[in-house]
């Protein structure tokens, strides 16, 4: 190990630090740099040791040797090194540039596209509005179409109801030029026809016979003004229609609905009952005197009343009803005005039962929760015991036998010799 120690200070050590290879023509600028300055050092050490004639020997030596020579012929080549990274460096700014350039080209083509999308849909909103005004505008139409047809049809039907008003028009105005040729007793025909056709009506619709009498009279006194002897026939028949009414007992409806409504009025004044308190004096006492002689009999007289008023017992025999709220008084009149209403609904029906009834209930709750020496309970008293007397008697007359000679009397002019009064 000893042998391969070198000693820094030989001349063999030197050279091998002097004989480093020189850089090849591919290096880069600056490790020819760095060759330079080696070079620059190696001939300031020659120069040095040029001054000194003991290693004059030494420095010769790496001067003449091959790698200087080396160094010295690669010196031109740094020139080409140096214009292939500026050609290296035009390039890469030209390929910048075009890069540069080539996004500049897709950001404008990206922003134009963006447009274009943007326009588009624009365009699409547009056509769906377009479209939806479109089937507006059909549905309005159809609807209209609709109207159109359906007043149409309606003109049609009015058209046709027009005709026939016209036909009927006509008829009657034939039906009229043929009554203005008769004789005038025809229209005293009419005339009394339509009276009893107005006394059936008070009748049976109103129950009023008093009035339906009077209208029957009144046709037969149109039928004798015409001094017709065919017409005895009609005449009998209104006369037995007459008398017929005239045997109906009938209920005075209107006037009991009155005496209803009065009763009904006059329930809120009515008295209710109240507990008697009044109570006669158990004994008579003598005064107390104002003579100042007798104060011996006064004071005892003060106080037999004082020991005999502490304390009072009276005996009553007769129940003791509770007093009503001023609600039960409410609902309790309330209850007798339904009841009353209910009467005037059965005298509507011709309904005795439920009629008899409702009078009974409301006489039976007068009696029991009103003051009965009131005189304004004694008249509803009175006034109730009365109404439900009365007797709802229904009508059993259903027809005239003077109507259908009086049709036939104003059709035909003349009463039928075929017919018979309906019995």
């Amino acid at each position: 190990m000893e042998n391969n120690k070198k000693d820094p200070n030989s001349p063999a050590h030197k050279d091998e630090n002097v004989m480093s290879p020189a850089p090849s023509p591919t290096d880069n600028p600056a490790q020819a740099k760095k060759g330079n300055a080696t070079s620059q050092q190696s001939a300031d050490k020659t120069n040095n040791n040029q001054s000194n004639p003991s290693a004059k020997s030494s420095v010769n030596s790496p001067v003449n040797s091959p790698v200087n020579k080396s160094r010295r012929k690669a010196k031109p080549s740094s020139w080409w090194i140096r214009l292939g990274v500026l050609f290296s460096l035009i390039v890469a700014i030209i390929a910048i540039a075009a890069c540069y350039w080539l996004y500049l080209q897709l950001d404008q083509q990206g922003n134009d596209q963006a447009q274009l999308e943007q326009s588009l849909t624009e365009q699409v909103t547009q056509n769906k509005s377009l479209k939806d005004e479109l089937q507006q505008t059909t549905m309005a139409t159809n609807k209209r179409i609709g109207t159109l047809d359906q007043q149409q049809s309606n003109d049609t039907k009015a058209y046709a109801k027009l005709a026939d008003l016209q036909q009927s028009t006509k008829q009657l105005q034939e039906r009229v030029a043929i009554i203005a040729q008769r004789s005038p007793n025809h229209w005293m025909a009419s005339e009394a026809e339509y009276l009893v056709r107005m006394a059936g009506r008070k009748l049976w619709l109103e129950n009023d016979p008093q009035t339906a009498i009077g209208l029957l009279q009144s046709a037969d006194e149109r039928i004798s003004a015409m001094k017709d002897p065919a017409l005895t026939s009609l005449r009998k028949a209104l006369a037995d229609d007459i008398t017929n009414v005239k045997a109906l007992k009938t209920t005075d409806v209107t006037n009991t609905i009155f005496d209803l409504d009065i009763l009904i009025d006059g329930l809120t004044q009515l008295t209710l009952n109240r507990v008697d308190e009044n109570f006669a004096a158990t004994k008579n006492t003598p005064p107390v005197t104002d003579s100042i002689d007798d104060w011996q009999q006064n004071l005892a007289r003060t106080w037999h009343d004082l020991t005999d008023g502490f304390i009072t017992i009276r005996k009553r025999t007769t129940d003791l009803e509770p007093l009503l709220s001023p609600d039960q008084q409410w609902y309790l009149v309330e209850n007798i005005r339904n009841k009353l209403l209910q009467a005037q609904l059965a005298l509507y029906r011709f309904d005795q039962v439920n009629y008899q009834q409702s009078i009974s209930l409301a006489d039976k709750w007068l009696q029991q929760y009103f003051d009965l020496r009131d005189p304004k309970t004694k008249a509803t008293i009175k006034s109730l015991d009365k109404l439900a007397k009365v007797k709802i008697d229904k009508i059993t007359l259903n027809k005239f036998q003077a109507s259908p000679l009086l049709q036939q009397l104003v059709i035909y002019g003349e009463i039928m010799p075929t017919e018979e009064p309906a019995q």
